[in-house]
C-alpha cells in the first residue's frame, strides 16, 4: 500500500513540475506576499483572494533557476484553493515543522583543513529546503499583508527574508541586511 502512495505522489509532484498549476499575477489580490532569500536574491510572490474563513483564489511567480519553487508554488496554492484559513495554517505550520526538521537532519559538512583558506569547507546543498522556505515564507508574508490592510497600513505587498539554519552551525545563516535608508 505505501508503495502506490509514493508511486501516487511522485507522480503528483511531476504532473506539478512539468505543468505548475496557478503560475502567474492576479488582478486585484487582497494581498501580496514576498519571500525572499536575501543571500542569492532569489524569491517568490504569493498573491492571494480571501475573505475573513477562506482562501478563495491563490497565484505565485517566482525567480528561482531551479523548478522546485515553482513545483512547491503550484503544490501549495492548490491544496490551500478553497480551504478555511484555520485548516491552511495548520497545514503551513506542520509544512514549516517538516522544512525545519530537513535543514536539521543535514549532514554536517566535510572540513579539509590541508586545503586553501575559504575552500576548507565542503559545500552542502540547501536548494531544496530553500525553495520551500521561499515558498512558504511568501504565504506567510502574504497573510501578514492582509492583516496589516486591516489595521489600516497600505502597502503594495509585505516582504519577508527567509530564515534558515545553516548545516555547519549551531546559530542562523547570516544574510545580507535590507538597506531601509534606500527609497524607491
Amino acid at each position: 500500500m505505501q508503495d502506490k502512495e509514493q508511486q501516487e505522489l511522485e507522480a503528483e509532484i511531476g504532473r506539478h513540475m512539468l505543468q505548475p498549476q496557478n503560475y502567474g499575477d492576479m488582478r486585484d489580490p487582497d494581498c501580496v506576499g514576498i519571500g525572499i532569500d536575501n543571500a542569492t536574491k532569489t524569491y517568490a510572490i504569493i498573491y492571494l483572494k480571501r475573505d475573513s474563513s477562506h482562501i478563495l483564489d491563490v497565484k505565485f511567480g517566482t525567480n528561482a533557476s531551479s523548478p522546485d519553487a515553482a513545483t512547491l508554488g503550484s503544490l501549495l496554492s492548490e491544496m490551500i484553493k478553497g480551504e478555511s484559513i484555520v485548516n491552511v495554517l495548520v497545514t503551513v505550520h506542520g509544512l514549516e515543522e517538516d522544512l525545519k526538521e530537513s535543514y536539521a537532519n543535514l549532514e554536517k559538512p566535510k572540513v579539509d583543513t590541508s586545503k586553501p583558506e575559504g575552500e576548507q569547507v565542503e559545500h552542502i546543498s540547501t536548494a531544496h529546503q530553500d525553495s520551500a522556505n521561499i515558498i512558504l515564507t511568501a504565504f506567510r508574508a502574504a497573510m501578514r499583508h492582509y492583516d496589516r490592510k486591516q489595521e489600516g497600513i497600505e502597502e503594495d505587498h509585505f516582504e519577508m527574508s527567509i530564515v534558515k539554519t545553516c548545516p555547519y552551525s549551531s546559530g542562523d545563516c547570516a544574510f545580507v541586511k535590507k538597506d531601509k535608508s534606500k527609497k524607491a
